[in-house]
C-alpha cells in the first residue's frame, strides 16, 4: 500500500502487484463505490499475467477527498500523474462502471499512453431507469446518509442469482461499504459522474483495441447499449450470464476470463 501527491497537495492511495511479472501494465479501475480491496482476488489472479496497478479515484477509498466535484478531466489528469510518478508509458486499463469512464476519459485525453481498453457494466447511452436510479441514489444518501444508500443500491447492482445465494452475506457487504466510504467522498463522485460528458461522445474519439463486457441481469446497463458502445469503439462484446452490474464479483471467473482472452 503507497500513497502519491498529487500536484494539487492531494494524495492518492495505490497499490501495484508488479513482483510477479514483467508483462504489460494493467490498470483496474474502480467503481464508484468501491476501492482497491475489491480487486484483490483478481489482482492475485492477474499477476502473473501483467503488472497490476489498483489505486482509489479522489474521494475513493484511502485516497483525499476532492475539494469540489470532479471533472472526469481531472480524474484523468490524476491517472496520468500516477503514471508518471511509477514511471508507466503506457497500459492496458480495465474500467468497472465509473471506472469505465474514467477510463474513456483518460483514453480521450491521453491516447498515447493506452494499449488495449477494456469497458466492463458501460453503455452507450443510459436509459432513463439508469439515470433515475442514479438520481435516486444520490437522493437516499443526501437524505438518509451512505447505509440507507448502500442497502437502496443493492437491487440495482446485484443480480438474482448473486442475491438468492449471498442473503446472509448482505449486512456484512453493507457493513464493508460503509467502512470504506465517506459520505461527502461519494456524493461528490455521484454528482461528478452525472455532469460528465456522454459516453457516446468520448467513445467516438478512440482509437485504442477495446472490449465491452456486460450482463444479462444488469438494470443500470442494457445488452443494446453495451453492444452500440463496442460499435462505436470498432472493439469486441462479451455478454455475462446469470448476473447482475457487478460482473468482477458476481462472476469473477467468466469476468478474467473475457479480460485475457481479449489481452492475450
Amino acid at each position: 500500500m503507497s500513497t502519491f501527491e498529487l500536484s494539487d497537495g492531494k494524495q492518492l492511495h495505490f497499490e501495484t502487484h508488479a513482483e510477479h511479472s514483467e508483462g504489460p501494465w494493467l490498470v483496474l479501475l474502480n467503481g464508484m463505490t468501491q476501492s482497491t480491496q475489491h480487486w484483490m482476488s483478481q489482482a492475485r489472479a492477474l499477476r502473473t499475467n501483467f503488472r497490476v496497478l489498483l489505486y482509489d479515484a479522489r474521494g475513493q477509498g484511502e485516497s483525499d477527498l476532492p475539494d469540489g466535484v470532479p471533472t472526469l478531466a481531472e480524474h484523468a489528469a490524476d491517472l496520468a500523474e500516477l503514471f508518471d510518478h511509477l514511471e508507466i508509458e503506457r497500459a492496458h486499463l480495465m474500467g468497472f462502471s465509473h471506472g469505465a469512464r474514467v477510463a474513456l476519459g483518460f483514453a480521450n485525453d491521453f491516447p498515447e499512453r493506452i494499449d488495449r481498453l477494456v469497458l466492463c457494466s458501460a453503455t452507450a447511452r443510459p436509459t432513463a431507469l439508469a439515470e433515475t436510479i442514479v438520481r435516486a441514489w444520490h437522493g437516499v444518501l443526501v437524505s438518509g446518509g451512505l447505509e440507507a444508500m448502500a442497502w437502496a443500491s443493492l437491487p440495482t447492482i446485484l443480480g438474482e442469482d448473486f442475491l438468492a445465494s449471498h442473503q446472509k452475506f448482505l449486512d456484512n457487504v453493507i457493513k464493508a461499504s460503509v467502512q470504506r466510504n465517506s459520505p461527502e467522498g461519494v456524493r461528490l463522485l455521484l454528482e461528478g459522474l452525472m455532469a460528465f460528458p456522454p459516453v457516446a461522445e468520448l467513445a467516438a474519439n478512440i482509437n485504442a483495441q477495446a472490449l465491452v463486457i456486460s450482463a444479462d441481469q444488469d438494470l443500470l446497463v442494457t445488452v443494446d447499449g453495451a453492444k452500440e458502445l463496442a460499435d462505436l469503439l470498432g472493439g469486441e462484446h462479451i455478454l455475462v450470464e446469470r448476473c447482475g452490474h457487478t460482473v468482477p464479483i458476481e462472476r469473477p471467473e467468466a469476468f478474467r476470463d473475457a479480460l485475457l482472452g481479449f489481452l492475450s
